[in-house]
């Protein structure tokens, strides 16, 4: 194949640049690919076929067969690898459209690009079709990010006569600043790190092959097979690719935890498939898209065969009014599914309708933990994070109608108002929109779904709300609300006697002590397995905090001493921790509590004590023993300056700040005891950060 090196221009994107796109630190690798390859199979999938196919591959290539078609780089791939084998990932649907559309930009017609041009040479180039999964264009990034920068693209279309055309062409994204690149620029001046192959069009202009003898003879060498007979579809190469490599940060999710989905690279992507796609793996009653048949190496992963968790997610989303009924349910029945309507007002044209949390309360042995089963933990098949503790937060999921689970939240904003359950019980719930509810005039007229969509991050990771010019609907945050309050209000547990409050340390009253604010981290693990969140990432040039719990909360004469761990980014000048009271309507601040509009006495949550124990940077680790209010302890440190910090009107200590004299990451370990005037209460911490310029 001829090859296309890009050249330098305005406003032009760079390798590096392209890689750092999206850098998303919180799923690993694996969990990004399979999250961006379903949902663009998803948005191309034929509306005459029942269901979406999609195989996971690895594939075995020589090096010196498959090298020989890349023009300008074959040398530098059999230097780099050599030559012999190597494998590859192959990412293949069938039932979909493939890659249609003009060939190049030139036989562009107003907007329309076509899915061929918008994967393979545009960047920042969005799905327009209502409900689809992207919303951003730039999360087929990972594509480059998970190999080692080459990805090829084979398709097969059906064309207007009836006939098929076979479609390969191939980039390399690469940063360009490195040594040793595969790239040799062509002419003087920066180099930009980013190439295409396929057929030469014109000087230094490739569109993809088309030749069907020609792709092949290229698919031989790389070892695919190719569409056959009316079939359609894409496959998506990713040559030399490292196993090892790609489940570093798989595993480094589960710091040290050993699970049988991290044995290898079929092991994982089974989980990682359900993990984000469980309602729609072999679910026939999935009616807003097509339900998917999923393969790993060959291998159907079957709705039967699921995780727990997963089976339970798909039980609960099939329990909404919005699906079929016909498939029997996986690992509850029904009658144990609470289905609640969210409503809202003065923001749909029509039905106030918003959606459907759909939750239940299940046992472990609900969840098959309990032998001869011994599974994890639903925390762990989530891979979400949680702080240690005996008590066990609610896991909230939510979906949109493409089908991909946005996240699993254990510990932020969806359950902040659910009370956490004890011993072996758990709580697990999924929002399922109104998808097609269309929202007021004044809103824009959209629909609910692409609301959401266009909400979402460029890494599809959470909802957040948005403004019509001066009005913001705040559509997200009361859907969240109102369905915590609606969990909570069902499975709340009544007040307990004050001597049971004392005899577990005021136990429930303070439970949410042990979550952590929202944004800190990711959220759990198994029933007795702590993960705390890393800081293996955090640098001199980070301008956030990161909060961990570490350990069990101590309890002593009706006060509550919190052992805990403070990541604080290079660039953030002060840190301060604050005491916050929990309620149904959300978290509440030490100046709306004093507020006479409001409550009006003072701050029940009063810290007592701080005990520094060690002040960590890159390059110092300092064993202290700070005790607040005695300054005089840490002589000679001067990288943490630690203060009380009070409430404006009633003058109570309800926080800590930290004054980070030195522009380098720090990590303060400790503990900060408080107390509450008031036992009823729940409480959390959180922190805020001030970052300089």
């Amino acid at each position: 194949m001829d090859i296309e090196i890009a050249k330098p221009e305005r406003m032009s994107q760079s390798g590096s640049s392209l890689l750092r796109l999206i850098q998303n630190d919180e799923l690993p690798t694996l969990d990004l690919l399979v999250r961006e390859s379903i949902q663009n199979s998803s948005d191309a999938v034929l509306e005459d076929k029942e269901y979406l196919d999609i195989t996971f591959n690895i594939r075995k290539f020589r090096t010196d067969q498959m090298s020989r078609h890349f023009h300008g780089i074959d040398k530098q791939l059999v230097q780099r690898y050599g030559g012999g084998e190597n494998q590859s990932l192959v990412i293949k649907d069938k039932n979909t459209t493939g890659l249609e559309g003009p060939l190049h930009i030139d036989e562009v017609e107003g907007d329309k690009y076509g899915n061929l041009l918008t994967l393979i040479y545009e960047i920042s180039k969005p799905q327009e079709k209502e409900g689809a999964g992207g919303s951003w264009g730039l999360g087929k990034t990972i594509y480059f990010r998970a190999g080692m920068g080459l990805v090829v693209y084979y398709t097969r279309i059906k064309l207007s006569d009836g006939s098929f055309q076979s479609r390969l062409a191939a980039c390399l994204v690469e940063n360009e600043k490195e040594e040793n690149t595969l790239l040799e620029p062509e002419s003087k001046g920066p180099k930009r790190g980013i190439a295409w192959w396929g057929e030469l069009r014109k000087e230094n202009q490739t569109v993809p092959v088309t030749n069907e003898a020609e792709v092949l003879e290229i698919l031989k060498d790389m070892n695919v097979i190719p569409f056959k007979g009316e079939e359609t579809g894409t496959a998506v190469i990713l040559p030399f690719v490292s196993e090892e490599e790609l489940m570093q940060t798989a595993k480094a999710s589960y710091e040290g935890e050993r699970y049988w989905w991290l044995n290898g690279l079929e092991e994982y992507l089974k989980v990682a498939v359900q993990r984000w796609y469980a309602p729609r793996i072999e679910n026939r009653d999935y009616k807003l898209n097509k339900w998917m048949k999923v393969s790993i190496n060959n291998k159907v992963i079957s709705r039967t065969e699921m995780l727990p968790l997963f089976k339970l997610v798909q039980d609960l989303y099939n329990a909404s009014s919005y699906t079929g009924d016909k498939m029997p349910s996986l690992i509850i029945n029904r009658e144990k599914i609470k289905v609640e309507k969210i409503h809202l007002r003065n923001i749909f044209e029509k039905s106030g309708e918003a959606g459907q949390m759909v939750f239940s309360k299940l046992k472990k042995a609900d969840l098959k933990m309990d032998p001869p089963d011994n599974h994890s933990a639903p925390y762990a098949q989530a891979d979400v994070i949680y702080n240690e503790g005996d008590l066990n937060p609610p896991v909230i999921t939510f979906v949109r109608q493409a089908g991909m689970l946005i996240n699993y939240d254990a510990t932020g904003s969806w359950v902040n108002n659910i009370q956490p359950t004890t011993g072996d019980e758990y709580i697990i719930g999924i929002f399922v929109p109104n998808s097609k509810n269309l929202l007021k005039n004044e809103y824009g007229s959209v629909s609910l779904e692409e609301y959401l969509r266009a909400g979402e991050k460029a890494d599809h990771t959470s909802w957040n709300d948005h403004t019509f010019g001066d009005i913001n609907p705040h559509i997200v945050a009361k859907i969240k609300n109102q369905s915590g309050k609606k969990i909570n209000d069902l499975y709340k547990v009544s007040e307990q006697s004050p001597s049971e409050v004392v005899k577990t340390g005021m136990g429930r009253s303070l439970a949410s002590i042990l979550l952590p604010p929202e944004q800190f981290g990711k959220a759990a693990s198994n029933g007795n397995r702590i993960k705390k969140k890393s800081d293996s990432k955090l640098t001199d040039k980070s301008k956030k905090s990161s909060l961990s719990i570490n350990g069990k909360a101590q309890y002593d004469k009706g006060k509550t001493i919190i052992p805990f761990q403070l990541n604080i980014g290079g660039k953030v000048e002060k840190a301060t921790l604050k005491l916050l009271v929990s309620s149904e309507t959300g978290n509440i601040s030490e100046m709306k509590w004093e507020d006479e509009k409001e409550i009006g006495t003072p701050f029940p949550l009063k810290v007592t004590n701080l005990e520094i124990e060690k002040i960590e940077t890159k390059n110092n680790a300092i064993s202290v023993h700070n005790v607040m209010g005695q300054k005089s302890a840490i002589d000679g440190v001067e990288i943490i300056e630690p203060e009380l910090i009070y409430t404006s009107k009633f003058k109570v200590p309800y926080g800590i700040s930290f004054h980070k004299t030195v522009e380098a990451a720090a990590i303060i370990s400790g503990r900060i005891e408080f107390q509450s005037s008031e036992r009823s209460l729940k409480a959390t911490i959180s922190n805020m950060d001030e970052v300089g310029e």
